[in-house]
């Protein structure tokens, strides 16, 4: 259990989703969700502390899985004694294909050692639905980013030395490199065929749509509910600014890539605005192909009022 857990742990550092520069947390920390069949799901939080040693930040499960889900966390943090306790609560994005009611939110509490080397944190956890039934139990077991990059930056050391002694593939070799995974994924990522689902709260959200890798001539169309908001749109290095009427509950995104430029592959970024939130997704798409964003437009909801 320990060696999957280091495994897993080493894995999903190069699955590091959001760890975008212009977002700074206090504590960044990953590792896995153990569940009590001894299942391993991977599992990231980042946050801040504020005033009252409370907490606020997100969470990102199933990294780069077909269930990768991003959810808002928030608890408290007692530096002195290392408690921590903290509850995941509304979703912002997600690939599963489980409605937003069927998802089981975490509710963990146990020990941080946030002043130590590895920043372990460690505790138990009770999967818990909207409607408060009990989903799933088992622990949760995260260190610091910065602690688990030195550990891969070890292995692939030791990786260059077998390298020397018995001939490794260059180009894995390229892929194992600790600052080519951490780029290569490091925001949420779309791939052909793939379809993201995005929460909000507004009925118009902007969008910004530019080339974010080489700019090499990228066309894409953009379809809303099957009608074209951009047609054989040329993504440069420039920002392209839209803004989107969400008439429907659900609304349906398809991105196309007519032409994928001279190196193959499109490299389409978009950032969507809603409200206080803001979603980045990449989609790299081969020619012909297409991927999807689902825009939910969810109720405000109302506090309820004790009888």
């Amino acid at each position: 259990m320990k060696t999957n857990f280091y495994l897993i742990i080493y894995f999903i550092t190069f699955l590091s989703i959001n760890a975008q520069k212009t977002k700074q947390f206090d504590y960044e920390l990953l590792g896995a969700i153990v569940l009590d069949e001894n299942q391993l799901i991977s599992y990231k939080i980042q946050f801040n502390v504020e005033a009252n040693n409370f907490i606020q930040g997100y969470s990102l499960t199933d990294l780069d899985g077909e269930n990768e889900t991003k959810s808002y966390i928030r608890g408290y943090y007692d530096e002195k004694t290392n408690n921590i306790k903290f509850k995941e609560n509304d979703i912002l994005y997600t690939k599963s294909k489980f409605l937003p009611e069927e998802f089981c939110f975490v509710s963990f509490k146990g020990k941080f050692k946030g002043d130590s080397k590895k920043k372990l944190l460690d505790g138990k956890f009770v999967g818990i639905y909207d409607d408060k039934d009990t989903c799933a139990t088992g622990k949760i077991k995260l260190v610091g980013t910065k602690f688990v990059e030195k550990k891969v930056k070890k292995i692939y050391k030791k990786v260059k030395k077998v390298n020397k002694i018995k001939k490794i593939d260059s180009a894995v070799i390229t892929k194992l490199k600790p600052e080519n995974f951490l780029k290569k994924f490091s925001e949420t990522k779309i791939k052909s065929g793939e379809k993201v689902s995005v929460f909000v709260y507004s009925s118009k959200i902007k969008v910004d749509i530019w080339d974010y890798g080489i700019e090499d001539g990228d066309i894409i169309t953009i379809l809303q509910n099957d009608i074209p908001v951009i047609e054989n749109y040329k993504v440069t290095r420039r920002k392209k600014k839209i803004v989107l009427n969400l008439k429907n509950k659900e609304n349906l995104f398809k991105i196309i890539t007519v032409d994928s430029g001279k190196l193959k592959t499109n490299t389409t970024k978009l950032k969507l605005y809603d409200f206080r939130r803001e979603y980045e997704v990449i989609a790299n798409l081969e020619e012909g192909k297409a991927a999807m964003i689902n825009i939910v437009k969810l109720k405000v909801p109302t506090k309820r009022k004790d009888k």
